[in-house]
């Protein structure tokens, strides 16, 4: 069971996300069709742990010594919560296309294309890519939006998510030349950068400096554990199970490290991750990590 601050958590990010979405497309009457790709959109970002949203919304409370409950709807972490989790669904609904990694399945539900087409599923990671910028312009003058759009743009682009997927589909017809170093790289890039931007987000903007190197590792560290997890998930698990399509020859950890040295290496990064958190004692992000080592799904 949850506990009842990350349900919290989860909540107002959900909600915010539906607010957000809601207003955004009363800007204009919406067509008929356009009200079936509204939805295709909400279907998209309907689920999710939402742990990178939760990582960035516990630092931010972290470093400025704010409370959870004065949070609101425009403040600025919760608009760059927002976007970090439209940016997220974006990915999801991108990786999981037929010309990627052809998912038919996500979290127990039809993937994004197999329920409404190839063509909106296109469409729609598109609109939640240029939406997920188009937020942080709204932040206010308090906030340096250049610095967080460089470091934003780098962990999308060709040294972030993007790079990563182009190396994934190298590597998935040039298996031979793929090895352990390489691999962590690619999960890095293209999940690992995301991760550091909800962390190192309030760091920057609040001149802790010093704090970055340590951080920006636990990040890495954190969803390199979240991938070796998914990993060795899905060779021990069904789609009933996880949620979502899996497939042996893409678990690429457990090829090289088989399972119980996968374990193993899941368990060191998992320790490496809590030392790293610990100077700032906090009782939720220890939670993030245990749960990350922890789950079934």
């Amino acid at each position: 069971m949850l506990p009842t601050w990350y349900d919290e958590y989860k909540k107002f990010i959900d909600e915010s996300i539906d607010k957000y979405l809601d207003l955004y497309f009363t800007r204009e009457e919406l067509t008929k069709w356009l009200l079936q790709f509204k939805d295709a959109v909400f279907y998209s970002v309907k689920w999710g742990k939402r742990i990178r949203a939760i990582l960035a919304l516990e630092f931010y409370l972290l470093f400025s010594w704010k409370k959870f409950s004065d949070l609101k709807f425009n403040d600025d972490i919760v608009l760059y919560c927002i976007s970090l989790e439209l940016l997220h669904a974006y990915s999801l609904v991108h990786d999981d296309l037929p010309c990627m990694d052809n998912d038919e399945y996500r979290r127990w539900e039809l993937t994004v294309w197999n329920k409404y087409s190839e063509n909106t599923a296109v469409l729609v990671w598109d609109l939640l890519n240029s939406m997920s910028f188009e937020i942080l312009s709204d932040m206010s003058d308090d906030v340096d939006v250049k610095i967080i759009l460089w470091y934003y743009g780098r962990s999308v682009g060709l040294f972030g998510m993007l790079g990563g997927q182009v190396l994934d589909l190298y590597y998935e017809n040039n298996f031979e030349q793929l090895d352990l170093v390489k691999l962590i790289d690619v999960h890095n890039k293209k999940t690992g950068t995301l991760i550091e931007a909800s962390i190192v987000w309030w760091i920057i903007i609040s001149d802790k400096f010093d704090d970055i190197t340590k951080y920006m590792e636990f990040g890495k560290k954190l969803w390199l554990a979240f991938q070796v997890k998914d990993d060795l998930l899905d060779v021990t698990w069904s789609l009933s199970q996880t949620g979502k399509s899996v497939w042996w020859e893409h678990k690429w950890f457990v090829y090289f490290l088989w399972e119980d040295k996968s374990k193993n290496y899941l368990d060191q990064l998992i320790k490496d991750c809590h030392e790293l958190i610990t100077p700032l004692k906090s009782e939720k992000l220890d939670f993030l990590v245990t749960y990350i080592w922890n789950r079934t799904k």
